[in-house]
């Protein structure tokens, strides 16, 4: 530093005012630009890389939205197969029992003790009114 101070005295000595500032003034300016330069290439990687990062949380994101909703379609579609052949099977065992004799005898009496205790029920509730 002691070499370059004493160096650049000697040159303003030697050159004049007025050189020595142009000359200050372009390395000045050609460190400038070199700086500025480095920043916009360090910034434009950053950049770069920040949309990369974006780029691939958005991916990830759509490939796991996509699997779920693959499960979900396989689980419902499982789940209607299932409810299907249980209301095929509990019709089946509907249309079975009701076929049966007993149960079709059965269900007549309980009809018919239901509308005679209806009709005892009506009866006693006009009494109580009157």
């Amino acid at each position: 530093l002691k070499t370059a101070t004493g160096a650049s005295y000697e040159k303003l000595r030697s050159d004049g005012m007025r050189a020595w500032v142009v000359e200050n003034s372009r390395i000045a300016a050609s460190m400038t630009a070199s700086a500025v330069r480095s920043v916009c290439v360090a910034a434009n990687g950053q950049c770069c890389r920040a949309v990369t990062a974006a780029s691939d949380a958005t991916k990830t994101c759509k490939e796991a939205v996509r699997s779920r909703m693959t499960a979900l379609l396989a689980t419902s579609k499982k789940t209607l197969v299932t409810a299907k052949a249980k209301a095929i099977k509990a019709s089946t065992t509907a249309k079975t029992i009701a076929k049966n004799g007993h149960v079709q005898a059965t269900a007549v009496g309980a009809a018919g003790g239901a509308a005679a205790v209806g009709a005892w029920r009506q009866e006693a509730i006009r009494k109580e009114r009157v």
